[in-house]
């Protein structure tokens, strides 16, 4: 019972400020009251912050690479160095020259992205990567990361990369595709990707495979049978 009744010293808010000036009303409420103004305030900042990474964050519905210098990034790996002999008889061939135009990402998103993804902030990534002894470190940590999901290279970066052990089996993914379309069970040539035809272009034949770590099959499996003539 005691604990209910208000305490006869305690002054309300209206008592305590009747005979105050605006001003003096001001400093009395930031006197008593300002840790719980200050952890309102804080409180309110952290539920907008995270409100707004919720609303704005991205997530990746496909992320795309197109490769080119892979075979002659071996050395990275670790593989013996050529002796001098024959690095002067056989000096490696320049990488492959490759073009490729950004804007490809927004004409596959319109394509592949329904709205309710469109509404969650789903996204296409499409990166170009010239490997060498510096960059092949990125290529590497999205490969072993999981985060990478389409290889677009030439046939002997290709076979580089198949060597050990970068792309999967298309044939596990059960898609029904012409034999004459791939070059082999790890990849398909870009040409028979008619969409990639004005917004890639490569002195070479490009063929197209599947990360060997991602486990975004349902996204590549819609790409292939939407995008496959």
């Amino acid at each position: 019972m005691a604990k209910n009744r208000r305490d006869k010293d305690t002054v309300s808010f209206k008592e305590a400020t009747i005979n105050m000036s605006s001003k003096e009303k001001l400093s009395y409420i930031w006197e008593y009251y300002k840790w719980i103004i200050l952890g309102s305030i804080t409180a309110t900042l952290m539920i907008i912050s995270i409100a707004h990474t919720m609303l704005t964050r991205t997530h990746q519905y496909l992320n795309i690479m197109f490769t080119s210098g892979f075979e002659h990034t071996l050395n990275a790996f670790g593989q013996p160095d050529l002796d001098e002999e024959a690095e002067l008889i056989d000096l490696p061939e320049p990488p492959l020259s490759l073009w490729v135009n950004f804007d490809i990402a927004s004409i596959l998103e319109d394509l592949l992205i329904d709205e309710k993804q469109l509404n969650n902030n789903y996204e296409i990534l499409v990166q170009h990567l010239a490997l060498n002894v510096e960059t092949i470190p990125v290529f590497t940590t999205h490969a072993g990361a999981g985060v990478l999901d389409i290889i677009v290279t030439s046939i002997p970066d290709l076979q580089a990369m198949a060597e050990i052990g970068h792309f999967k089996n298309i044939f596990d993914l059960g898609l029904d595709i012409d034999a004459h379309k791939m070059h082999n069970e790890y990849a398909i040539y870009l040409r028979h990707f008619p969409i990639f035809n004005n917004y890639v272009m490569a002195e070479d034949d490009l063929v197209l495979g599947i990360s060997a770590t991602t486990a975004n099959i349902e996204n590549i499996k819609n790409f292939f049978n939407l995008l496959l003539e």
